[in-house]
């Protein structure tokens, strides 16, 4: 069983005001399990929906591919074989960087970043379990990058630094959950039906 007490305590003793502004442990279906404190509890209910959103439009990707016609073998079989472990949107005000902990399990860290450059365009980065980059779709609306703290093209070596110092918070603690997870025995169940939308 999970004590989201502990999970909560953990979480609220590892943000700040600026690098780390929040933790949650979220289902992909966006089920708020545990969060950092303090925190606008119906903000995070949005939050979370969201980045479980977001989150299944890029696990969805290769399924979808695969049904469409959109994706040759090869990227189909990519997908399958690399899913989905790591997220990470760049936006005008903040980091956000998801993580797979367990199969039915994500964490997930909303982070500040220092004032961005004029013409600063929102970056996603999706990665597979062995840190290679996702294949994406085209025209969807954002730019996908290989790597985000080299794709620093705005010249801002700031912001890169803040992105890999919170990606490294955040593989630090997603490494401690899943210690504890295993120590305890703990497994998230599979959640029947588990798209938002």
């Amino acid at each position: 069983m999970l004590s989201t007490k502990a999970v909560g305590d953990l979480l609220s003793h590892n943000r700040d005001e600026r690098l780390c502004r929040r933790w949650y442990l979220i289902t992909p279906n966006g089920t708020l399990l545990a969060y950092s404190q303090p925190t606008n509890i119906n903000d995070l209910r949005k939050q979370a929906a969201i980045a479980a959103i977001c989150w299944q439009q890029h696990e969805s990707r290769g399924s979808a591919g695969r049904l469409t016609g959109e994706y040759d073998e090869e990227i189909a079989e990519d997908a399958e074989q690399n899913p989905l472990h790591v997220l990470t949107i760049e936006s005008e005000d903040a980091n956000v960087i998801m993580r797979r902990v367990q199969e039915h399990l994500l964490l997930v860290l909303e982070g500040g970043v220092p004032p961005r450059r004029n013409g600063f365009e929102r970056r996603i980065t999706a990665e597979g379990v062995d840190g290679s980059q996702l294949r994406s779709h085209q025209g969807d609306g954002h730019t996908d990058v290989a790597n985000p703290v080299k794709a620093e093209h705005d010249g801002s070596s700031v912001a890169a630094n803040v992105l890999r110092l919170q990606r490294t918070k955040m593989d630090a603690l997603a490494a401690i959950l899943r210690a504890d997870f295993e120590q305890t025995g703990f497994k998230m169940p599979d959640v029947g039906g588990a798209t938002v939308f």
